[in-house]
């Protein structure tokens, strides 16, 4: 009996508390300041996210609003002489506030589908961004098996491992503390609640490195192989292997790690980081060790055939590999103007009329004396030209540069056979153009390494063409 009368208190007391809050906030709580919606399930009593109350109080100095609950979500009380507790304190963030009823019903209609979806974390340190892009503000960063509400789904730059997108989508989502920004799903459990359920994680959380500015700065930079930085240095930009396919691609807002290079090319899925020593973590999840040897050259351990170590290093470029591409396309491309400006046609009497197009496109008409001893018996006399090669300061004093004439071929079956450049007949010359002239000597293979022309033949073959009057 002592019991159940030590029980009976409880609804008074939280009378009383109430009673309290009112006459210090204002004279009543019979005015309705306005309405609002809880965000967050609120408990003890149990009233879901999504449901549309009463707001009486809003306290800046408590960082609360006294809301008036709902009858159907009230306790009832364990007398018929015990008051029925209608008011409750929660916290700010934890409701939408609206001063005007009509708003506050449409934000529930349009809150329906993400009022009982919440997500739990898989990843200790996922950021929490300003905007829905890697890129944005860090505002807040998640432990892991941290419980967030989700608000809504949002339009926002995909997340990418490399240059291939990962599932998933942006999330606006509210933590247990108030902050909201957005977080992208692919590393998020998202899963439905009923109101009055504790929201505990089921994971523990492994320790992550706190503030540390330079593993944040590994994160920000995009890191390409470091060859790239010699071709850079040398201006010698090889399209075929100078690409944004290759490098390593580390996400924090995914707990993705993508490892790319021409004979390795992996995903791993972390789950914390581990400080190593001063310059150097571990991913735990994965095999892989990163240390940062200076501030632009990353070291990056990994496994291959079942624990064989290997280390790739890779470099922060001062420009962007996709920006280095499209200059280095556009630089080529202005060479191949500058010809097309003496031309565009160009013809000798002994080896034919070479035509040329904007688009890089050749016609090669009556080259008969060159088959087969610089071009094959198979090539047909269109295809395209490539300035992919470059050439030493010793050979420039002669000519211009030098390029690939990339052919295409008779099929089988003596039919034309259009293929890309790299699969059709390259033959290479070197070039110089002058007013009225076009300048060709053959490349064989033996003065080519890679794409760098390292000399000119012992004995040149030179073609000799003028420009055409049109």
């Amino acid at each position: 009996m002592q019991k159940q009368k030590g029980m009976s208190l409880i609804p008074l007391m939280m009378t009383l508390v109430i009673t309290v809050l009112c006459s210090g906030y204002i004279s009543s709580c019979s005015k309705r300041l306005g309405w609002g919606v809880v965000l967050w399930d609120v408990q003890n009593p149990a009233i879901p996210s999504g449901t549309l109350v009463p707001v009486y109080i809003k306290s800046k100095i408590d960082s609360v609003y006294v809301i008036g609950i709902p009858k159907e979500f009230q306790i009832k009380p364990e007398k018929k002489t015990d008051p029925v507790i209608d008011k409750k304190e929660v916290p700010l963030w934890q409701i939408s506030f609206f001063s005007n009823r009509g708003k506050a019903q449409a934000f529930v209609k349009e809150f329906a589908d993400y009022a009982s979806l919440y997500a739990e974390t898989l990843q200790d340190g996922l950021p929490i961004r300003a905007e829905p892009d890697n890129g944005a503000r860090r505002v807040y960063r998640l432990r892991q098996g941290q419980v967030v509400k989700i608000l809504s789904k949002a339009e926002g730059s995909p997340a990418m491992s490399g240059n291939k997108p990962l599932p998933g989508e942006w999330l606006q989502v509210l933590t247990d503390d108030g902050t909201i920004g957005y977080c992208f799903s692919y590393r998020l459990r998202i899963f439905e609640t009923e109101a009055g359920k504790t929201l505990t994680s089921t994971q523990a959380t492994i320790s992550n490195p706190e503030n540390d500015p330079t593993l944040e700065s590994i994160f920000s930079k995009s890191w390409a192989p470091d060859w790239y930085q010699d071709m850079l240095d040398n201006q010698t930009i090889d399209l075929d292997t100078f690409t944004d396919q290759w490098g390593f691609f580390p996400s924090q807002d995914t707990g993705v790690l993508h490892l790319a290079l021409p004979d390795f090319d992996k995903t791993y899925s972390y789950t914390a980081i581990t400080k190593v020593d001063t310059n150097s973590w571990r991913f735990e999840g994965t095999p892989l060790v990163v240390t940062l040897r200076n501030t632009d050259l990353l070291g990056v351990q990994y496994e291959i055939n079942g624990g064989i170590q290997r280390t790739a290093l890779f470099v922060a470029l001062p420009i962007s590999v996709s920006d280095v591409i499209t200059q280095e396309k556009e630089r080529r491309l202005k060479l191949i103007e500058g010809m097309i400006a003496q031309g565009p046609v160009f013809q000798s009497e002994t080896y034919g009329k070479i035509t040329l197009s904007p688009d890089g496109s050749f016609q090669w008409e009556g080259f008969d004396l060159l088959v087969p001893r610089i071009i094959p018996q198979t090539a047909i006399g269109t295809g395209i030209i490539s300035m992919r090669l470059f050439i030493r300061e010793s050979i420039r004093t002669t000519y211009d540069g030098a390029f690939t004439m990339y052919f295409n071929a008779l099929g089988g079956d003596g039919q034309p056979a259009l293929a890309a450049p790299g699969t059709t007949i390259p033959v290479n010359f070197l070039y110089k153009v002058e007013p009225g002239s076009l300048r060709l000597e053959y490349l064989p293979s033996s003065s080519i390494t890679g794409t760098s022309v390292l000399q000119r033949s012992s004995s040149p073959i030179i073609l000799y063409f003028t420009t055409l009057e049109q």
